[in-house]
């Protein structure tokens, strides 16, 4: 893959994650401003915090890279859609893992005591949505291209 899969990867991986989407729904939900939502997100955060869930979110950012590595220096077309609606698929999954366990807290609405699990469970439901969109995408893109050189489009 080129140099902004690599990029674009590894930068979904850093910047989200609970705490930064924590923070965007104390700005857009909870109407914070924001120096009052870096305050009262990032109040009880510490990098161990930080560290220990990005090993968990590390597990389907790794496997795509893994995959992408694999398949060596050439690409089709269509594996490319295929990486990329992975990635795409996967970012999206933990924005919305991530929103939907911090949009209580902004609500009124009470939290689960087992919300914790979800960083846990959340990247790892992310590994099979994003493989299932990749898979599907690829195919589809492959799918389009044959009817497509069939009949003349």
């Amino acid at each position: 893959m080129n140099k902004w899969f690599w990029g674009v990867l590894i930068l979904c991986f850093v910047l989200i994650n609970e705490r930064t989407i924590d923070w965007l729904l104390a700005i857009t939900v909870g109407g914070y401003g924001f120096e009052a939502s870096i305050k009262h997100t990032f109040l009880h955060s510490s990098p161990q915090g930080y560290f220990f869930s990005a090993t968990f979110r590390l597990i389907p950012y790794l496997l795509l890279a893994c995959l992408a590595m694999f398949q060596g220096n050439y690409y089709s077309v269509h594996e490319k859609i295929a990486f990329w609606t992975a990635l795409a698929a996967i970012t999206l999954f933990h924005s919305w893992g991530f929103g939907g366990l911090s949009y209580p807290l902004y609500t009124g609405e009470h939290l689960l005591s087992t919300a914790a699990l979800a960083l846990i469970f959340i990247p790892l439901n992310a590994v099979w949505v994003g493989l299932l969109t990749g898979v599907t995408m690829g195919l589809l893109s492959l799918m389009c291209a044959c009817i497509i050189k069939r009949y003349r489009i």
